[in-house]
């Protein structure tokens, strides 16, 4: 059994993201213009045959197809856009802090949503490496909540109908 070794040695520690901060928050400009560009406008969630886009605000759902055309639309019940909103706070986003030092697989886990924060896209549950560098989800046990909330979505997606 052979071992290789596919680690990047040239990469500089600026290369990865910051390990020593919990909360995270988008890198955006000072002023009453970054309050509004670091509110969060939407979550997406990626489903066969596209992204589900949803309105943080109004709970609105377009499921977005490949060549970006909204291919259906449902809504959110009033009760799941207040647990929406309560989760999606920039305040509520937090990242793992590894160990710079670490020797890690490069294993990619990809993201199971994404938020739209201005003009970025940050992606919940994704990471780099087998240590998780660039790990960043909801903080806490309301993780694992907003993850099923993000199921309930995925799943009652075509039967959530506009008032």
């Amino acid at each position: 059994m052979g071992f290789q070794n596919c680690s990047q040695a040239n990469l500089s520690q600026s290369d990865f993201p910051s390990t020593s901060s919990h909360i995270v928050t988008p890198s955006v400009g000072s002023g009453s213009d970054a309050d509004e560009s670091q509110k969060i406008s939407a979550l997406e969630i990626p489903v066969s045959g596209g992204v589900l886009s949803v309105d943080s605000a109004t709970g609105r759902i377009a499921l977005i197809g490949a060549n970006e055309q909204v291919l259906e639309e449902s809504c959110l019940p009033a009760a799941e856009i207040a647990e929406l909103q309560s989760y999606l706070k920039s305040s509520n986003i937090c990242g793992k802090s590894v160990d710079p030092s670490l020797q890690c697989a490069q294993v990619y886990s990809p993201g199971y949503a994404s938020l739209v924060i201005g003009d970025q896209k940050m992606n919940l549950g994704e990471s780099y490496d087998s240590c998780g560098r660039g790990f960043k989800d909801i903080c806490g046990d309301q993780a694992q909540s907003f993850r099923g909330l993000v199921a309930y979505i995925q799943k009652n997606f075509h039967g959530l109908l506009c008032e």
